[in-house]
This record gives C-alpha cells, sequence and structure tokens, in this order.
C-alpha cells in the first residue's frame, strides 16, 4: 500500500509548515473531511513519515496536534 493523493498533500503541508497543525486544520487546507484527514494521518504516522500527539486545548477537550518526521 502506497502513498496516494491526500498523503502527498499532507506530507507536503506538513513539510512545509512552521507550526504543528491540527486534524482539523490539515482538512480544511487540503479540502476533505475531518475523518478523511484523521485516517490519512494515521496511515502517514503507521509508516514513520509524521508523527502526532493529543493536546489538550480547554478542559474536556483535546485535538491531535501532527508534525513532519525529521
Amino acid at each position: 500500500m502506497g502513498l496516494n493523493k491526500a498523503d502527498e498533500l499532507i506530507r507536503s503541508l506538513l513539510k512545509t509548515s512552521k507550526r504543528l497543525l491540527s486534524t482539523y486544520e490539515i482538512a480544511k487546507e487540503i479540502n476533505v473531511s475531518w475523518a478523511t484527514a484523521n485516517t490519512h494521518c494515521y496511515k502517514l504516522k503507521a509508516f514513520g513519515i509524521i508523527d502526532g500527539k493529543n493536546e489538550e486545548v480547554k478542559i474536556g477537550l483535546k485535538r491531535i496536534v501532527w508534525w513532519i518526521k525529521k
């Protein structure tokens, strides 16, 4: 299973970003649903291309932020 267009867009976006990006920000930027972006981010994480972590935004709310692995 290789990388498709969405995977390449996410990888390129994270490579050029100067900060961590949330799944929501990635989805908005590449014009896909949150669920699609989330699936592709986890796929890229499994391939060792990107990494992510949960970040607390407000009490009881969390978001996942992603970055490219060096």
